[in-house]
């Protein structure tokens, strides 16, 4: 299925009651868990119930619930091995304690970058598994057990029941945040010279806001998709655009320019019209609304750059201070336009990129079935 296909009735439905399916799903987990034990005592099951709200409480994506409860995992098994071990071998509760103390430090010095919630859970685990000081290694390692169990039941019920997926929150928080850039685009070329446009620098702030929203996504996003773990800086990049377009819509917003300059102006702000309605059906294309994307002309950057110096005053004399500022202005306006078209370009170079990545992905998934089909001897009838 293409990147950004229009989702289907039930994708549709899943993420508009992702909270309340999110809530049912943590409540099926503990559920199971409650289950189990009820067939199957097991001594400190509630540590599953905890590792199971931890991991799923706030990642209800279902790549965030992988990555966490992968991290959890092997931050168990480290924390959970180096507790046991002193269990077993320390007598000395002085000795048990120092050593239990250094290995919490020497996770706090590591603890960083992508991994830093293993690290976490690997500091704690071992606080977890040693406890008070005065129990043997069989609660320390029923300890461990219940916390692994919770990951993989986390882990299952992300995945098995109701997926809510990262890339359609993805798709709709950049939606959101094109539409938003179209809509003060619009408004500030609608504008008349003496109008105020407060209203509009709140639409920024949300725009920038779905951008950071888009940022969080990304772990969920490359752990869903193989192609998008491929291509990391492409996400990266595609949210830097969008930060350029909004700092370049918040200096529009701070133009002015006097009644009798309209004229000039006017022409350059044609130039922004067009701009306005690419965002405003890119908008429509990534929430999949339509099925076209924005047709950018070839060299769209030397067209416009030929159009706006068309379009600039003729430089006036050093005396005539007045017209010196005029041309001063007039340009910078001309400049910032330009700069709007730049970033769009990029914007839909980076699409271009992402969307030639899923077709190479899905050609190759084809190509490997008809070749396991031919290659598959025909059975005998």
């Amino acid at each position: 299925m293409p990147l950004f296909a229009k989702p289907g009735i039930f994708a549709s439905f899943i993420y508009r009651n992702a909270r309340t399916i999110h809530t049912l799903k943590i409540a099926l987990a503990l559920y199971i868990v409650a289950l189990l034990n009820a067939i199957w005592p097991v001594p400190h099951f509630i540590w599953a119930m905890v590792t199971i709200v931890i991991i799923m409480m706030g990642l209800p994506q279902v790549g965030g619930a992988i990555e966490k409860s992968l991290q959890r995992a092997v931050g168990t098994l480290i924390g959970s091995a180096y507790g046991v071990c002193l269990v077993i071998f320390m007598d000395s509760y002085w000795g048990l304690m120092g050593l239990l103390i250094l290995g919490v430090c020497v996770v706090v010095l590591l603890n960083a970058g992508r991994y830093s919630y293993a690290y976490l859970v690997t500091g704690f685990t071992m606080i977890i598994v040693i406890g008070d000081a005065d129990h043997d290694t069989s609660e320390a390692l029923w300890r461990s057990a219940n916390i692994l169990m919770g990951c993989i039941i986390a882990m299952l019920v992300s995945l098995c029941v109701l997926p809510i997926k990262a890339k359609q929150d993805w798709r709709a928080q950049l939606g959101k945040s094109f539409s938003l850039m179209s809509e003060v685009l619009g408004n500030h070329v609608q504008a008349s010279s003496d109008t105020q446009l407060p209203c509009e620098r709140v639409k920024l702030e949300n725009a920038m806001k779905a951008v950071l929203a888009q940022k969080k996504l990304f772990f969920s996003l490359e752990w869903e998709s193989q192609t998008l773990k491929k291509h990391p800086q492409i996400l990266t990049e595609l949210a830097n655009g969008q930060i350029r377009v909004i700092t370049l819509l918040e200096l529009l917003l701070m133009t002015r320019w006097k009644e009798e300059e309209n004229e000039a102006y006017d022409r350059i702000k044609r130039v922004a019209v067009h701009l306005q309605q690419d965002f405003a059906i890119l908008a429509d294309y990534v929430t999949g609304n339509t099925c076209e994307r924005p047709q950018l002309p070839e060299k769209l950057d030397q067209q416009l750059q030929q159009q706006l110096l068309s379009e600039q005053q003729p430089l006036p004399t050093l005396d005539d201070e007045l017209a010196a500022y005029q041309h001063f202005a007039h340009n910078g306006y001309s400049w910032l336009i330009y700069q709007l078209a730049l970033a769009l370009l990029a914007i839909n170079e980076q699409f271009d990129r992402l969307e030639k990545a899923y077709e190479r992905r899905q050609f190759l998934l084809h190509k490997a079935i008809k070749e396991k089909n031919v290659k598959q001897p025909p059975s005998n009838a």
